[in-house]
Order: structure tokens, then C-alpha cells, then sequence
């Protein structure tokens, strides 16, 4: 019996997309499936996708043509990383070429990626198919070098009032709702959509405001605290390319910010930020490796290792459905 067991174990951890945590056999497509409906957001392990929509390329200036590595942040479309296990979405917005487009850029320098429309649609196909899911897009970083934010904003607002997604966005009539609290039942086969800025958010229309716990008045600062409704996230990179640096610094964050079941969530940012030196013959996919094949070994230290509380939000570049595994499998172990 027990080498049926062992093969079994075996057997399940050699299937695509499925593993198993403490006897839970979890889907990396449906993992919420397993979750209590009564659990709060707050109190979810879920991997995220930094700069989601940039798994495809468009419209690049010539010095980033010559290496695109540097922009390039993703290898799976927005639908490939939600089948990966992929719940928290980074979605930064322009209107360029007469479209609402995902984009990369410092100033005019970078790309465009995916549509907003085919993230969308690609999202909605997903919820379809798996309605026991919900997931969270975030809007941030409108394009600012051409003064042209609140043209965009009032752009994807148009856009988001489309009879055809207003059925799958979680809504809730009070203005102040903290999403941190709100139960998974209430979400299920529905996208939260937050925004890093005022303009047009309203809970009851689905639009919910997104604070960074480590931005007040516009500066950052060492304390990371609730900022207000909707929803707290606490994120801040590292901005380096040195794995020690960043995982020493990203799990310092952890220790003072992270846990379960707060006011507000707390982000763990596991990437690593190309620099000059990057652009000739790096790329961020390169960097994601290092960074991807070292979050197993850390996750399992300070969660199992030292009892860390896990953090709520795991960010990481080419998302990739083994890296989701050894996130997701956090919401199975006592």
C-alpha cells in the first residue's frame, strides 16, 4: 500500500498542471475550486503577474528593437497565465495607435503589448470556463509622458461600460468596501477591477480605488499601513538585478508587513529589474529564471523553515505554471 501511495504521488505530481499539497490534489486552472467559500480574500496565497500584458510586442521604438529582452516581461498571453494559477494581474494602460493597448516604456522608450480588449476577452473566456475562480486586475501606470492621462482614462472607462463584461465584475454597493474582507463566495466567476487613480472608480459599477501601502502623499517611506478603500496593496520593488539583494530586502518587507488576514494585503515583488548593463545581451527573461528557480527554496524557508505567515500576493515575471505551483500550494499546508 504504501508503495501505491508513493507512486500515486508520483503519478499525480508528473500530471500537467496538477500537484499536490499536504494530500490536496489542486488544479493549476481551478485551485480556488478547493478554497472555502467563506475565506477572505485577504486570507488567499495567490500568484501575480508583473507587466501581464507583455507577452507579445508591438509598435517598439528602435533602440528597444535592437533588444527586445528588455521589455518583454511575460511568455504567456493573459489567458496562459490564468490557466497557469495566475490570480493578481498588473495591467498598465495607454492609447496609442488609435487603441487601448498594455504597454512597457520609460518616456517614448519600449513597447506595447497586448490589447486591453483581448486581456478582457481573454479574462472573460477564462471565467467562463472556470467559474470558480475570480481574479484581480490591476490598472496603473496611464501613460503620462504625453499629457494625455485623463484622454486614456475616460478611454477605458468607455471601454469597461460594455454590457458585454459588466455580468463578470464583482460590484458591491458600498463606497467604502474594504476588498481585503469581502468573502471568496461572493466573487466566484468574477474579475475585481482596482485603479491606481480616482477618475471614474465607483464599487457600485464594479470600479474599486487601489492604494499602495508604501505611497502616502506621493513619496515612498519604510512603514506600509491601510490608505484607504478599496484595497491596500503593499508593494515595492527592489530595483536591482542582484538575486541576494532583492530577496534580502523583499523578505525583510515580509517579516515587518506580511500575513495573512490584515487590513490590507501585503505583496511579495520576487523580480529583478534590468538595468543599462542588462541591455547589452540580458534580458528580464533571464533575470525571471534566476529569480523564479530561487522562490521555491525561499517560500519554503520562511513559511515552513522559520512559520512566516505566507505573504498574499506573490509577483513575478514569465509567469510559468510550475513557479504558480509553489505559490498556490501555500493555501493547502496546516
Amino acid at each position: 500500500m504504501l508503495r501505491l501511495n508513493c507512486f500515486l504521488s508520483l503519478y499525480l505530481l508528473s500530471l500537467p498542471n496538477l500537484s499536490v499539497a499536504n494530500g490536496v490534489n489542486f488544479s493549476n486552472e481551478n485551485w480556488m475550486s478547493l478554497l472555502d467559500d467563506n475565506l477572505k480574500i485577504s486570507r488567499i496565497v495567490m500568484p501575480g503577474s508583473h507587466d501581464a500584458g507583455m507577452s507579445e510586442l508591438h509598435h517598439c521604438d528602435w533602440g528597444s528593437s535592437l533588444n527586445t529582452g528588455m521589455v518583454k516581461t511575460q511568455q504567456l498571453n493573459i489567458e496562459g497565465q490564468l490557466e497557469s494559477g495566475s490570480r493578481f494581474f498588473d495591467i498598465r494602460v495607454d492609447y496609442d495607435h488609435r487603441e487601448l493597448v498594455t504597454y512597457h516604456r520609460s518616456g517614448d522608450l519600449g513597447c506595447n503589448g497586448q490589447s486591453l480588449e483581448s486581456v478582457m476577452n481573454q479574462s472573460l473566456a477564462f471565467l467562463k470556463n472556470y467559474p470558480s475562480e475570480t481574479l484581480i486586475l490591476k490598472f496603473s501606470h496611464i501613460r503620462s509622458n504625453r499629457d494625455k492621462q485623463r484622454e486614456i482614462k475616460d478611454r477605458i472607462e468607455q471601454f469597461l461600460s460594455t454590457p458585454t463584461y459588466s455580468k463578470y465584475l464583482y460590484t458591491n454597493q458600498d463606497y467604502k468596501v474594504n476588498l481585503s474582507n469581502i468573502l471568496l463566495k461572493n466573487t466566484r466567476g468574477k474579475m475585481i477591477l482596482t485603479f491606481d487613480y480616482d477618475e471614474n472608480t465607483t464599487a457600485k459599477q464594479g470600479r474599486f480605488r487601489y492604494h499602495d501601502g508604501f505611497l502616502e502623499n506621493g513619496s515612498n517611506n519604510d512603514d506600509c499601513q491601510f490608505r484607504g478603500p478599496n484595497l491596500t496593496v503593499c508593494d515595492q520593488y527592489t530595483n536591482t538585478t542582484n538575486l541576494s539583494k532583492m530577496e534580502k530586502d523583499q523578505i525583510e518587507k515580509w517579516h515587518r508587513f506580511g500575513g495573512l488576514g490584515q487590513n490590507f494585503m501585503f505583496l511579495l515583488s520576487w523580480t529583478l529589474t534590468p538595468d543599462v548593463g542588462t541591455f547589452f545581451g540580458g534580458s528580464i527573461e533571464s533575470l525571471a529564471s534566476k529569480a523564479n528557480q530561487a522562490l521555491p527554496a525561499a517560500l519554503e524557508k520562511q513559511i515552513v523553515d522559520e512559520n512566516q505567515p505566507p505573504p498574499n500576493i506573490v509577483y513575478i515575471d514569465y509567469m510559468n505554471a510550475q513557479t504558480a505551483k509553489n505559490i498556490i500550494q501555500y493555501n493547502f499546508l496546516d
